[in-house]
């Protein structure tokens, strides 16, 4: 699959991610919660180290 199509695959699921087809379904907002915030944060902090510990332990390519 080409990468232009995959990209206008993520967009248009982003779009629809709060829509449903009932009409009176909820209605989820787009921001995150104090809970769901800490937990990005949490994954990013933890997903940067472990880049930066496989960077260090990767054997040097020259």
């Amino acid at each position: 699959m080409e990468s232009a199509s995959l990209m206008a695959l993520l967009f248009a699921g982003a779009f629809r991610a709060g829509e449903s087809a009932q009409p009176h379904a909820p209605h989820f907002s787009a921001q995150p919660g104090r809970k769901r915030s800490a937990w990005l944060a949490f994954r990013s902090r933890t997903a940067t180290l472990l880049h930066r510990l496989a960077w260090a332990l990767e054997p040097d390519p020259h």
